[in-house]
């Protein structure tokens, strides 16, 4: 049992590619915590001068979060917590269009074709890392975009009780999600 989940739940990361670029892009998902530190953690040795948080408006218990009319947002989210680590507000910028990875990949292209940026590189966790590879790389296949993946390697996955029900939960959305993608886009 053990001895499949391993390759299984291995072959969902992707390794690190990332190389300098003009821009890391931060998938939203949650509070994305890892990914957002990852990302502040590039940013400060220089690999990139601009940071672009994806997301949606956050919800709870169904509902969606929101201060009088103003709108609670994933990627709002990321940049007050890379703000706290000391990243200046005017290298952020917000993509809050998007609902799922799919719609990540179409409104960041669009964006980074907008900015002229030319490189980019994807942060996400990694048992998310396949995919979304998957679906960039789709998305960007016609474009002078050059795309590197660095999955935030300090999220947990498949470290120390990686085989608990909780994260075997996790392989096998990716895999249902993947298959979704395929057969979707």
């Amino acid at each position: 049992y053990l001895v499949l989940l391993e390759p299984i739940a291995k072959f969902l990361i992707v390794p690190d590619t990332h190389k300098p670029s003009e821009s890391i892009v931060v998938l939203g998902g949650g509070l994305g915590v890892q990914r957002v530190i990852h990302a502040v953690k590039l940013y400060e040795k220089g690999i990139a001068p601009i940071i672009i948080l994806t997301g949606q408006e956050m919800e709870f218990d169904g509902r969606k979060i929101r201060f009088k009319d103003i709108k609670l947002t994933e990627p709002r989210l990321a940049g007050m917590l890379v703000k706290m680590y000391g990243v200046p507000e005017d290298i952020l910028f917000f993509e809050e269009r998007s609902q799922n990875t799919y719609e990540d990949a179409k409104y960041v292209k669009e964006d980074l074709l907008k900015m002229g940026i030319h490189s980019a590189i994807i942060v996400s966790d990694p048992f998310h890392m396949q995919r979304v590879s998957m679906i960039f790389k789709k998305v960007f296949k016609d474009t002078p975009l050059s795309l590197t993946f660095s999955p935030a390697n300090d999220s947990g996955f498949l470290l120390d009780g990686w085989w608990s029900p909780g994260e075997i939960k996790y392989i096998l959305s990716e895999y249902a999600k993947i298959a979704y993608y395929i057969i979707r886009y």
